[in-house]
């Protein structure tokens, strides 16, 4: 029982991984930018550390 119970323990942490390098390329396209280049970025900073960058220097493109 005790495996099984790891086992989802760790999908779920990888789960929660994979939607905080989906939220930095969503970020990113939403702005204009290479989605690839800042979940790259993501990989070396963090993805928080994206996020923010994201945020503070990068404007949302808007569509006309």
């Amino acid at each position: 029982m005790e495996a099984i119970l790891t086992l989802l323990f760790l999908a779920f942490i990888l789960w929660v991984i994979w939607q905080l390098f989906a939220l930095v390329g969503d970020m990113a396209e939403r702005r204009g930018q290479d989605r690839l280049l800042w979940q790259v970025a993501a990989l070396f900073i963090n993805p928080f550390g994206a996020i923010v960058l994201l945020w503070l220097f990068v404007s949302v493109r808007e569509n006309p």
